[in-house]
């Protein structure tokens, strides 16, 4: 169909530009699975995952479209899903938490080796005199 609306081109695409929609949407397996779960698409093949090569391939061999009113329906769901405070956050956490845990990690190691060399030079030098710390007795 969407192939034919393209031959066609009789007007604006409107069938090709939602299947452009639907495979941004879709693109896996769990994709399919959620959207059938809360009603959005039905499936009646043998897998989910099937489900979703057949949306990813619609649009494959026609040209992107833009058909005026679906476009700003598509920027106002963008708009909105991006003015979440849950997806404002995920991507805060994502930028600066996740993406320095490299860096995090490699400090975390280094501080490690230097207090096992610091125990490991006061095991063998008292550093009690140079940490100005009493030594307490033994029980």
């Amino acid at each position: 169909l969407v192939a034919y609306e393209a031959a066609a081109a009789g007007g604006p695409l409107v069938l090709a530009r939602y299947t452009e929609l639907m495979n941004g949407i879709v693109d896996t397996e769990e994709d399919v699975r959620l959207l059938r779960r809360i009603g959005v698409l039905m499936n009646r093949m043998k897998s989910d995952g099937e489900a979703a090569g057949v949306w990813n391939g619609m649009t494959r061999s026609v040209r992107l479209t833009r058909v005026g009113f679906l476009d700003r329906v598509i920027e106002e769901v963008n708009r909105y899903h991006s003015s979440r405070w849950r997806v404002r956050t995920g991507k805060f956490m994502k930028k600066y938490v996740f993406g320095s845990w490299p860096f995090l990690t490699f400090l975390a190691a280094v501080l490690l080796l230097l207090l096992t060399g610091l125990q490991a030079f006061c095991s063998v030098y008292t550093c009690a005199r140079w940490f100005h710390v009493v030594p307490t007795a033994a029980a």
